[in-house]
């Protein structure tokens, strides 16, 4: 079997359209569909349902990408890092950010990425940090900044920083609180939470569950921008970390408070797959680059 049918398979699956895919590595869309026929007869399985919105896979699909996506990326990494000089050509790296910290850091990240390795392309993408922790593990993206550990054996963290968190509310309302809130105090009031019980989220329901005290949730949105909006609107207060509401709190749109008590933050990881660690000095430099470029866009030394 070659691989290279295999690696367009991979990018056909990951864009969902043989237009697109065919776009990407430069082969024609006839060519590539008798590529992902041939592939289907010699497995004797139907890997792709052809829709009018482009390529879905099916069941043996779905086994073929999560066994074949990740081992391929890393052969095409390994193969960069061996060549050298006129030979190396473009490299080509994906970048995974959780919305909050690419909108904090994404653009500058990309414009520093850009300028220190111009031989690189690279993809910045968003996604939720259980998302980007299984696009990683599969090899659809090769670094992910995360909010929480991914618990996955395939994968390598190190962590970046710390963000403490805060508690903002409505601009100009009444309340007894003066610069702080106590923990526990916070976590009773009337809450806008995110839903997926990841990252922020499981860092304040671990807060409540330490303190014994039963969350109010008045509303969940996934989005630290709505979650910012909703509290403007009165409907409730939001415990966020400091870095993600500060320009709101500075600008008055939000009215914010420290918290005594337990510390309660939010970690913030670097991943990527173990396998990608004997990629190259091209690779490692990526990596520390990225995990530098991220410290200082937060504003907080690195592992601490």
């Amino acid at each position: 079997m070659e691989i290279r049918r295999l690696s367009y398979f991979v990018r056909i699956a990951e864009d969902g359209s043989l237009t697109r895919a065919a776009g990407m590595v430069r082969v024609a869309q006839s060519a590539l569909s008798r590529q992902m026929r041939l592939l289907e007869e010699e497995l004797g399985v139907t890997l792709f349902e052809r829709t009018a919105r482009g390529m879905r896979l099916t069941a043996d699909g779905e086994r073929l990408h999560s066994s074949v996506a990740a081992p391929l990326r890393e052969l095409e990494l390994a193969i960069q890092g061996t060549r050298s000089g006129a030979s190396r050509g473009a490299a080509d790296l994906a970048v995974g950010l959780p919305p909050s910290i690419a909108a904090l850091a994404g653009r500058s990240l990309g414009l520093q990425l850009r300028s220190a390795f111009p031989d690189i392309r690279f993809r910045l993408i968003e996604g939720p940090t259980g998302g980007l922790g299984d696009w990683l593990a599969r090899g659809m993206i090769d670094f992910a900044v995360l909010e929480e550990v991914s618990r996955n054996d395939l994968l390598i963290e190190q962590k970046l920083l710390s963000l403490p968190f805060m508690l903002v509310g409505p601009p100009g309302i009444e309340t007894p609180y003066d610069s702080s809130v106590d923990i526990e105090e916070a976590l009773a009031l009337p809450l806008i939470v995110p839903s997926h019980h990841l990252g922020v989220r499981a860092a304040i329901n671990d807060a409540a569950h330490r303190s014994g005290v039963r969350l109010n949730i008045q509303m969940e949105a996934d989005s630290t921008r709505l979650i910012q909006e909703l509290v403007q609107s009165g409907i409730g207060y939001a415990l966020l970390p400091e870095k993600y509401v500060m320009e709101a709190v500075s600008a008055g749109d939000l009215r914010g408070w420290a918290l005594s008590g337990p510390a309660l933050a939010l970690d913030i990881l670097f991943s990527s797959r173990k396998a990608s660690q004997s990629a190259g000095r091209q690779f490692a430099s990526v990596v520390d680059f990225i995990v530098r470029t991220i410290g200082e866009a937060l504003r907080l030394t690195p592992n601490t």
